[in-house]
């Protein structure tokens, strides 16, 4: 009786085995007639070049990203919200810029100094975080094309004329209009978006400018700090041939710091290579739902979450609610 269990066992097991493995060999089959015709290909650096992190410019960009040299009142830097080891943010769902109790401590335990606060004339200091929204990862932030930040603040002009066939090319930033293109934007949307956190008072700049001072006077001011130190001239001359501190000079190498942090080697890119074992079955299953149309029995997620950067990048009524000052 026991062997004759066993062997019924082992029968079921068996069976169970093989129509596992004709399931999942159906799912990808199927996955794959579907990511095919939308062109996925989980590259998104197929069609663009981005530095390498070892690129000179892009050391430099470092060491200005972990600068607070170019914090109003120095006790923060760019790092202090978006730090490589916290995901590219802080791991915060408010962050906290300027006037921290200790400024070398990033992420969770971070914490607002009130006396700072005081001594600045922080008159958004009611005891939380002043930073109006949560800080968005620097991972893979050279992958987009349109827009950056929460709001959109800065735009690609050159790619909505291209999406929509209006209007005129360039970046619009805070300091241009809506829909004008920002004359000192340049053409790279990250060095333009690199601007102007050291113009919020909140993140960078903090409180103890006169309140008048325009973006452009702080960033002049920047410039004259770092001038006015040796060591960055010298770091300055290596990359640009002379050892002149612009702001578009920093700007620009900040931003091929943040573009060189790229992350897409993902077991999903290992998938879509050819690698059926790198998902689990039940990712295969959450797969269809995601790229399967509502007609198709699929949840419908890849009409938004589109192409290899799964987003297309729009503004979308979620009807979620606001937390902090907004």
């Amino acid at each position: 009786m026991y062997k004759l269990l066993t062997i019924a066992v082992a029968a079921t097991f068996i069976a169970a085995c093989a129509d596992s493995e004709q399931n999942t060999s159906t799912i990808d089959g199927q996955l794959v007639s579907i990511l095919d015709a939308l062109g996925h290909t989980a590259d998104p650096l197929a069609s663009r070049t981005l530095p390498a992190i070892t690129d000179p410019k892009a050391q430099l960009g470092k060491k200005l990203f972990f600068s607070k040299a170019l914090g109003g009142r120095a006790d923060s830097a760019c790092v202090s919200c978006h730090h490589p080891m916290l995901g590219g943010g802080d791991n915060l769902a408010l962050s906290i810029g300027v006037d921290a109790e200790v400024p070398d401590l990033l992420g969770p335990g971070r914490f607002h100094d009130g006396f700072r606060a005081a001594e600045d004339n922080n008159s958004h200091f009611d005891g939380g975080p002043t930073v109006p929204r949560n800080a968005p990862t620097t991972f893979n932030i050279g992958l987009w094309d349109q827009v950056l930040f929460h709001d959109g603040r800065v735009e690609s002009l050159d790619k909505i004329v291209a999406a929509n066939g209006a209007g005129a090319g360039g970046i619009r930033t805070p300091d241009s209009a809506y829909g004008i293109a920002d004359p000192d934007s340049g053409d790279n949307l990250v060095a333009a978006q690199s601007r102007f956190p050291v113009t919020s008072p909140e993140e960078m700049r903090g409180f103890i400018f006169a309140a008048g001072n325009s973006n452009a006077a702080v960033r002049s001011g920047l410039e004259a700090v770092l001038n006015a130190v040796p060591a960055w001239s010298i770091e300055f001359a290596l990359v640009y041939g002379d050892g002149t501190v612009s702001y578009t000079r920093i700007a620009d190498a900040i931003a091929e710091y943040e573009r060189s942090q790229v992350f897409v080697n993902t077991p999903w890119k290992a998938y879509v290579d050819g690698d059926s074992n790198s998902i689990s079955e039940s990712a295969k299953r959450g797969a269809m739902l995601f790229f399967s149309s509502l007609q198709d029995g699929g949840a419908n997620c890849a009409s938004c979450h589109a192409g290899d950067l799964f987003t297309d990048e729009g503004f979308h009524v979620l009807a979620m609610p606001q937390i902090g000052r907004g």
